[in-house]
């Protein structure tokens, strides 16, 4: 007897239970290659323990939790692209090339012909469209034309390769259909377009590996673009395996049950469950998962975030750090209130007036050295030199290379500060607060990456203006315009060397330093200008990557991206050189001041990162710091000390007055003059002070404190997660002692220092 038909009111519940059975597979096949992806997470979060393998263990079952909600998200939506491809049976391999084959019946040789052109002819108009980019970039034009230049030339390309794409399918066509020398017609297209990706998958990894991270290194070079931190591929590459497990995983597991594969599906979740505990015990797991794995990293974030109860941006799960997540008011990084019995920053207790008085005494008027300032001359002079991504190993510190002898010349007649600190690890957050006088916390900014601020700071340059100081500057970047208030207070702002209003800020493959210098002797050479007490400021900007290379200074090579660097930095020197030279030799000369200083430094593979920004490890936030006064004795301070300390210096060599009694609540100097240090009596020794790096949360980065108390460098991601370094027996920073006695010790110390500052929390939501 026949079956009768199925209905349609029957068919649609068995399709539901065939979509929902490949959903279901779909999971479980994203969720075994999360977990296998996750053990390659895991490993370049852990590269460089050594043997330990039970936090490598550890770090491996924590990144399958944090990692397997994601799997499961991806994992399904996955599924659903294979369903909306073919709705009636799970896709694979085969159907998918058998599909391409069936496209190609009656005329397979011009589709074998075709698909591999237009991938390489997609290469390599992708290639040419960066270089193009590239070099349009770097031009003095509006922004508007360089845009439109930028799409012209892209769609010129783009029309020149569908051309030749066109033009050589019909030659490639013949030599694929025809057979000779007993070589078989190879007319399959799923073949040669196979064959053709390969190629530039290839290519795409050669221009990776050998080129630079500003794209040099040849024609393929231009991809070594993506060995910067910003453009890691290593997340979304690992995301896509997953989600094509997902979409192959039905048609290769159909025989398992849909329940079965579910619950398998789900193990991982466990794992989750255990994380959410387990990374409050194991605070380094957590932040080896955040630094360095691609995926793990940002699953963690969104964890914490769905975590957090109170909405105050911190959570009591995932090493979260909230210690009440029932209470917003209470979380790391609120503001700790004296005497009121309450944690409210999550450091181990209330925080009480006398341990603050005792721990972190209040500044003094002493600490203003009005004895050193005395021995300055009245009619002194200051030239400010700030050098961006500077670090401090120069020639005077010890380089062996010849990168600095200007700087070295004048380091010999100077006060060299051998430990000196920036404030942050980017010139958003360290350029504005050093001249302010303010921590990066305390000042009053907005949410942007190149941060914005309020004219409820007063800059260094507005108190000499103030007191009939002539006040200029020159820059090569708009970021020290107007943009971020940093014109504020000079009576000249010089931007003759900046790209024009409006170019592109993330492009830097222009030498500005020849520029700079001859607009700053411009200066200089006006009576104007010079005809009583002055203020300069020149901010050099070449050692900034892109890194080029000059013929006029020693050539370093170009092996690796240091040796690019050096010679910025040489060629930076040379410039600098001819302003110090000017200096000297002007009618003033005698009775000017000159002080160099960096924003901060740069890392080259230190700590598996390259650039700056993000962390505070001492290759990004330690810099140089000259301080040359007339009459004063040249000498050398091994005492640390921070660049917050440079705008009470600047007022003491002027002898312009800080903030007195009266003054407003927010206008305050958080740091001492230098000007002991410079005139200390023979024989004596710098004393030690606390350095406090401090960096907020940006768009871009979280928010990280370095404490440092003699030698031991206490740092704080989050205000949650904490690591300790001895500087002295470990200055490479690779021995986390956080968890040991001497955390104990130091712990109060920043508690109380935190307490001091007056912190302005500024979030995303405020623009």
């Amino acid at each position: 007897m026949k079956r009768a038909p199925s209905s349609p009111g029957h068919a649609v519940p068995t399709l539901a239970r065939a979509w929902a059975g490949r959903l279901a597979r779909s999971a479980l096949g994203a969720s075994v290659f999360g977990a296998l992806a996750a053990s390659l997470d895991a490993g370049w979060a852990t590269a460089g323990t050594g043997d330990d393998s039970a936090f490598q263990l550890a770090t491996y079952l924590a990144d399958i939790g944090v990692f397997a909600p994601v799997a499961l998200v991806v994992g399904l939506l996955g599924g659903a692209g294979a369903i909306v491809v073919d709705p009636s049976r799970p896709p694979s391999p085969a159907t998918l090339v058998a599909s391409l084959r069936v496209r190609a019946i009656g005329r397979p040789a011009d589709i074998a012909a075709f698909v591999p052109l237009a991938v390489l002819a997609a290469f390599l108009w992708m290639t040419l469209c960066a270089h193009l980019a590239r070099a349009l970039l770097g031009l003095e034009a509006a922004p508007l034309l360089v845009g439109t230049a930028i799409a012209a030339g892209a769609l010129g390309l783009g029309l020149i390769a569908g051309l030749a794409v066109l033009a050589l399918t019909p030659p490639l066509r013949r030599t694929l259909a025809n057979a000779s020398d007993g070589r078989p017609a190879c007319v399959d297209p799923a073949v040669t377009g196979g064959v053709a990706l390969g190629i530039a998958a290839i290519l795409f990894a050669l221009g990776v590996a050998t080129g630079g991270v500003s794209g040099e290194g040849g024609f393929l070079g231009i991809y070594g673009v993506f060995k910067r931190p910003e453009l890691d591929l290593r997340a979304p590459a690992i995301l896509l395996v997953v989600a094509l497990a997902a979409f192959l995983a039905p048609a290769a597991i159909r025989t398992v049950r849909a329940p079965l594969a579910l619950v398998l599906a789900l193990l991982p979740l466990a794992l989750t469950a255990r994380a959410a505990t387990s990374l409050n015990a194991q605070p380094a797991v957590g932040q080896a998962l955040e630094r360095d794995a691609p995926v793990g990293g940002k699953s963690l974030a969104v964890l914490r975030r769905a975590a957090d109860r109170d909405g105050d941006r911190a959570a009591a799960l995932f090493g979260g750090g909230d210690c009440d997540d029932r209470d917003a008011r209470v979380h790391p990084l609120a503001e700790e209130i004296l005497d009121n019995g309450v944690d409210d920053d999550c450091t181990g207790g209330d925080l009480t007036a006398a341990a603050l008085a005792r721990l972190a005494p209040a500044p003094t008027p002493a600490a203003r050295a009005d004895a050193p300032a005395a021995r300055v001359p009245p009619d002194l002079n200051v030239v400010l030199i700030t050098i961006d991504t500077l670090r401090w190993d120069l020639g005077y510190a010890g380089n062996p290379r010849p990168v600095s002898p200007n700087l070295d010349a004048l380091a010999a007649r100077s006060t060299v500060f051998e430990r000196a600190y920036a404030l942050a690890s980017y010139t958003g957050k360290s350029v504005g607060p050093m001249l302010i006088g303010k921590y990066g916390s305390e000042t009053h900014r907005n949410w942007g990456h190149f941060n914005k601020f309020s004219e409820k700071d007063t800059f260094v340059a507005e108190r000499l203006k103030g007191a009939g100081v002539r006040t200029m500057s020159v820059h090569g970047h708009r970021y020290f315009g107007s943009f971020g208030g940093l014109d504020r207070g000079f009576d000249v702002v010089d931007m003759s060397a900046a790209p024009p209003e409006g170019a592109p800020w993330d492009v830097d493959n222009k030498a500005t330093s020849p520029a700079l210098t001859d607009a700053a002797l411009r200066l200089l050479a006006s009576p104007e200008n010079t005809g009583g007490r002055f203020f300069l400021w020149v901010h050099y900007l070449d050692p900034h990557a892109d890194y080029l290379r000059h013929d006029d200074v020693p050539d370093f090579g170009a092996k690796s991206q240091r040796d690019l660097y050096d010679g910025e930095v040489a060629f930076t020197d040379r410039h600098i050189g001819r302003l110090l030279d000017a200096v000297a030799a002007a009618p003033f000369g005698g009775r000017t001041a000159i002080l160099v200083t960096s924003d901060h430094g740069e890392a080259f593979g230190e700590h598996k990162m390259f650039r700056h920004g993000f962390e505070l490890w001492e290759e990004l936030v330690r810099v140089p710091l000259l301080v040359h006064v007339p009459g004063a004795t040249p000498s050398r301070v091994s005492a640390r000390r921070s660049l917050i300390d440079l705008t009470p210096t600047l007022l003491d060599l002027m002898r312009v007055p800080g903030p007195g009694e009266g003054a407003p609540a927010t206008d305050f100097l958080s740091g001492a003059s230098l000007l002991p240090d410079v005139f200390l009596p023979p024989g004596e020794q710098a004393q030690a002070r606390d350095v406090l790096i401090d960096m907020p949360a940006g768009p871009y980065n979280d928010a990280r404190r370095s404490f440092i108390r003699g030698d031991m460098k206490l740092t704080i991601s989050g205000g949650a997660r904490f690591e300790l370094y001895d500087l002295a027996s470990d200055p490479e920073e690779r021995k986390n002692l956080w968890g040991t006695p001497a955390a104990k010790e130091i712990e109060p110390y920043y508690a109380a220092m935190r307490a001091r500052l007056r912190e302005i929390q500024v979030t995303g939501a405020r623009k």
